[in-house]
């Protein structure tokens, strides 16, 4: 597994774990964006534009066309990598995976622009949220 390359997972929003929840609704797409001491970072992917949340602007980015095409995702909608909120898996525990073979991978040039911009909010302090899976 390789930084920007995208996964089908079974991604468990932040807000959903606050309800209760311990399993998401569906599948969707996720991007490793990093990988630490074992522990893989995955960031949704949605077509939904992200609502700022309790007055908090939220932090993701717009995928441009030529990125979509790389990972699959269709033309015909806007799409939207979340950046403030993700999920950490142990790299031996894969189990919310529904593959292991990615749909595609974003480009480096990219995702140096998207880790730029995770940087510089982790410095500013803006709310990130993280769910460790199990």
């Amino acid at each position: 597994m390789n930084r920007g390359e995208v996964y089908r997972f079974n991604y468990l929003w932040g807000h959903e774990a606050e309800k209760g929840r311990t399993g998401s609704r569906k599948i969707r797409r996720v991007c490793l964006m990093m990988e630490i001491r074992g522990w893989l970072y995955l960031f949704p992917i949605t077509s939904l534009e992200p609502q700022p949340e309790a007055g908090n602007e939220r932090l993701y980015v717009e995928i441009p066309e030529i990125e979509k095409r790389r990972i699959g995702l269709s033309l015909e909608k806007r799409s939207y990598l979340v950046l403030d909120d993700y999920n950490k898996v142990r790299s031996d525990e894969l189990y919310d995976f529904e593959s292991l073979t990615p749909t595609g991978s974003l480009s480096l040039r990219f995702m140096e622009g998207v880790a730029r911009r995770f940087q510089t909010a982790v410095q500013e302090k803006r709310p990130i949220s993280g769910l460790t899976r199990r």
